[in-house]
């Protein structure tokens, strides 16, 4: 990263995520080293890099699934590390994961009216808010889960976070299998987020539609932070990338 870029960033204020030498374990086997990265508040940041190099266990150990970790997690400058699961989303983090997490028995408006508000960040969002930033779970409010398709699943799934009052989404994989009309309207509700001032942490495999909504970047290889950068030094960074992403 360069220092304008990393003067930009910090101009912000306190990073509202910082973490630094992250580890992680699966049993005993290492799956992350030395982690560092930050997510300053409205910012969107991308994790990027091929399957299975340790993106998902990076969302899991941030959010406390994953027990076993050594390291420093800050989330509004207060350490979360040692905090338990269930109360991660109390200071102000949600986590959509990939297999989205909807109570599929549940209509669309009986899952969005089931999560308490669990943050005081004050960005909690009403139900005619959510209807607003997706029209299409307005039409199907009455649905129940089974009945909607895989990118109605993704905003149902989206939704049910921010009605909890979190200031930080960490989503993986959310336009994974989705058609491109769908992935579309995710972007939009993500840029929809940002004028909300929440920030997001993504990862995601789909790099132009990453391209297009995050302000920041992180490349990993093998439980390694190889690469940080911001969305301007992009074009700089394009053979590298291709190289990291294998495409």
């Amino acid at each position: 990263m360069t220092d304008a870029a990393a003067t930009i960033r910090e101009a912000r204020g306190p990073a509202q995520l910082r973490v630094r030498d992250l580890e992680a374990w699966y049993g005993e086997s290492q799956a992350l080293y030395g982690v560092h990265l930050d997510v300053y508040p409205g910012e969107t940041v991308t994790l990027l890099g091929r399957n299975g190099v340790g993106k998902t266990t990076t969302l899991r150990s941030l959010m406390g699934i994953l027990r076993k970790r050594t390291g420093e997690i800050e989330f509004d400058q207060r350490s979360i590390l040692r905090l338990p699961l269930h109360r991660v989303a109390h200071v102000g983090m949600g986590f959509v994961p990939e297999e989205r997490g909807i109570f599929a028995s549940l209509t669309v408006e009986e899952n969005l009216l089931l999560p308490p508000k669990v943050a005081s960040s004050g960005k909690e969002m009403s139900l005619d808010e959510i209807y607003t930033l997706f029209p299409n779970l307005l039409e199907r409010r009455h649905s129940p889960g089974t009945k909607l398709s895989g990118g109605e699943q993704q905003m149902l799934a989206i939704a049910r976070i921010l009605r909890t009052g979190v200031s930080t989404i960490l989503l993986d994989e959310p336009t994974e299998g989705l058609a491109p009309v769908i992935v579309n309207r995710i972007g939009e509700m993500l840029k929809a987020l940002k004028s909300h001032g929440l920030s997001v942490l993504l990862v995601e495999q789909n790099f132009r539609f990453a391209a297009k909504i995050a302000d920041h970047f992180y490349v990993m290889d093998h439980g390694v932070m190889i690469d940080s950068f911001a969305v301007a030094e992009l074009p700089s960074k394009r053979e590298a990338l291709n190289k990291a992403l294998g495409v």
